[in-house]
């Protein structure tokens, strides 16, 4: 039950205020809700987000209005900033993805992972490495040993984002080289490794997933800690010895200081919305593993997670230690 208490001003930012938190858990959830989306309209984090708002509207699972605001710039940083700098309002939320970690790690953000309660991680954007199924790679090992006979070349989307990331992760744990190459979007990708221009690819499940229905294409590992849920027949690296992994988190965060009532509140809520068709539907669409993870556990996944990205960036010379 949560218990009344006062939530003092928490920061110098102007939008900041003083919140008080519900005396009864019956009576939160009756103020109305600001979910600000740190990203455009029609992006993933903007999709997770509205698919998340309107299961809390159909299932009656908050029963205030919820105010559903895009707050877009700086591959996030807006919109994360404008969040954070709210500190102690438990009725603000947003949604985590790639840009939560990566940005404060290029960019001069005024906020990390650290300056936010976290909730709960949904679902995982964990990556396959994919290769054409006439390749002549049954499995990873085949690959491993084709890199250490020779010259292999690895694509993935940019330069310094999750697929170079996971292709260098993947290179260190198997003691290989390559030659990495950055390539725009998932549409180019595909006709990459299609046309015999690479060998492999680093690719999103829902980049590739026609590909790999129709057999053109063949998936040989996946990052994550566990196996895909739209994937899972698709081994993880780690099961295959391969001692790395590497997802980024589709979650929901709150702004730091907000009361562990309101925290337990929103984790027993979010647990309900994870369970509806409606969401399970949203993993398979968009290429996502549903392995769950709550409250201060996320918040150590959080860390964990930006450390390994930071290591990894410093490593091929796309930061400084």
């Amino acid at each position: 039950m949560i218990k009344r208490r006062t939530f003092a001003a928490m920061t110098a930012c102007a939008a900041a205020a003083v919140f008080a938190a519900p005396a009864i858990a019956d009576e939160y959830g009756t103020e109305r809700l600001n979910y600000t989306i740190a990203f455009g309209p029609g992006g993933g984090n903007d999709r997770m987000s509205r698919t998340v708002v309107d299961i809390l509207r159909s299932y009656d699972l908050y029963a205030g209005n919820i105010v559903v605001e895009n707050r877009e710039g700086g591959s996030g940083a807006v919109g994360f900033s404008f969040v954070a700098n709210h500190e102690g309002d438990p009725y603000r939320l947003t949604s985590t993805s790639g840009n939560f970690i990566g940005t404060p790690l290029v960019s001069d953000t005024d906020w990390t992972h650290e300056d936010f309660t976290p909730v709960g991680l949904l679902a995982s954007d964990a990556m396959l490495l994919v290769v054409r199924s006439d390749a002549g790679f049954d499995d990873v090992d085949a690959f491993v040993e084709a890199a250490n006979a020779g010259r292999v070349t690895i694509a993935g989307s940019g330069s310094a984002g999750p697929e170079r990331v996971t292709a260098e992760l993947f290179a260190q744990a198997a003691d290989i080289e390559f030659e990495y190459v950055p390539i725009g979007s998932g549409g180019e990708l595909v006709t990459a490794l299609t046309s015999g221009s690479v060998d492999a690819v680093v690719a999103n499940p829902s980049e590739v997933g026609g590909q790999l229905e129709a057999g053109t294409l063949m998936a040989l590992a996946f990052s994550d800690t566990a196996r895909s849920t739209n994937n899972p027949d698709v081994p993880t690296f780690m099961e295959l010895g391969y001692d790395f992994s590497f997802s980024l988190p589709r979650g929901v965060v709150m702004p730091g200081g907000v009361d562990s009532e309101v925290q337990d509140w929103w984790v027993a809520t979010l647990q309900q919305v994870v369970e509806t068709p409606e969401w399970q539907e949203y993993l398979v669409t968009n290429g996502m593993s549903g392995n769950p993870i709550w409250g201060d556990e996320f918040g150590a996944y959080l860390a964990e997670t930006s450390a390994q990205y930071r290591a990894t960036l410093v490593s091929i010379g796309a930061i400084e230690e």
